[in-house]
């Protein structure tokens, strides 16, 4: 739900009351308590009534399914009355059938390169890949339905593109320098080029292309892989390479490519987003499984708002 922004003076005149009845500021205060509060500056103020966590629906079970949660966060932002516009958001865990299920996710470190989903070079992609043809997509326009709503962020589409990498094409074929040309076109989520290691990129390209596609026709579980070395958009090269044929959906594999959440990363699109014009938006992440409605994380506040407050 979003929450339209008001005037900031009426967020300040509300403040006081506001940090006593949610408790941000500390339902009872005593009088050093209280009097430091009223001697802060507006824009001090308005930090320490902002509330930037909800962890009341991990450890309260009848907060604990999603819309229930949502609810409680929907009331409490109305009651801060903020200066600025707040989105709460129920992102649900992936299932098989979801319509992003045939992307490979691939988290990518500050640099760009990929770091796994523990940190430790290994990716892994979470259900079967199931083939009726072995025989790869062509059509433009099945292509393009495949890669539909994998798209590059706002971000990445805008600022991070524009920086000139040079990377070396270390085997002289000219395909390297032209898939990071298509990368915007092809991979989906927020990254940056970021040049690989030459030796481990052509090491993983020659054993890739000894052993041949690993999906054949059937279901089948696609092994981890192992990135380490590569950069987060050579990686979703390779894993493409590997499994060539479409699902039954008629889907390629594709990727989406993020950021760690603790990133400094992002701050920095959000300042790179406002200098040109491109505000981002406020937003309250609840993450729930799917199968159960269960709020898995801490919701937090999210975006250039979320600044003026805190846990």
């Amino acid at each position: 739900m979003k929450f339209s922004a008001i005037s900031f003076a009426t967020a300040l005149l509300a403040s006081t009351a506001t940090a006593e009845k949610m408790g941000f500021a500390g339902s009872v205060m005593d009088k050093a308590a209280f009097d430091n509060f009223e001697g802060m500056t507006d824009m001090q103020r308005v930090m320490e009534v902002t509330k930037l966590a909800w962890p009341e629906c991990l450890e309260n079970s009848e907060l604990n399914k999603a819309k229930a949660c949502e609810a409680l966060i929907d009331k409490e932002l109305a009651a801060m009355n903020l200066s600025f516009d707040v989105y709460t958001i129920i992102l649900y865990t992936r299932t098989f059938d979801c319509p992003t299920a045939h992307a490979w996710v691939i988290p990518i470190n500050d640099d760009g390169m990929c770091v796994g989903k523990y940190r430790d070079g290994r990716l892994f992609y979470e259900y079967e890949w199931c083939v009726d043809e072995e025989v790869e997509l062509t059509d433009p326009n099945a292509i393009k339905e495949s890669q539909k709503l994998i798209k590059p962020s706002k971000w990445t589409e805008l600022i991070a593109s524009n920086p000139s990498v040079s990377c070396l094409d270390v085997d002289q074929d000219g395909d390297l320098d032209a898939w990071h040309k298509k990368a915007l076109e092809t991979i989906g989520g927020d990254y940056q080029i970021a040049c690989s290691d030459y030796e481990t990129y052509l090491d993983k390209k020659a054993e890739i292309e000894a052993q041949g596609p690993i999906v054949h026709k059937g279901c089948q579980r696609l092994p981890e892989f192992n990135c380490k070395g590569l950069s987060g958009v050579d990686a979703c090269k390779l894993v493409k390479q590997m499994v060539p044929y479409p699902n039954t959906d008629g889907k390629n594999l594709e990727c989406y490519l993020q950021y760690l959440p603790d990133s400094p990363i992002h701050d920095q699109m959000y300042r790179d987003l406002r200098k040109i014009g491109e505000e981002p938006k406020t937003r309250v992440i609840i993450l729930a499984k799917k199968e159960t409605d269960q709020v898995i994380a801490t919701p937090l506040m999210k975006g250039p708002g979320a600044r003026l407050g805190k846990q």
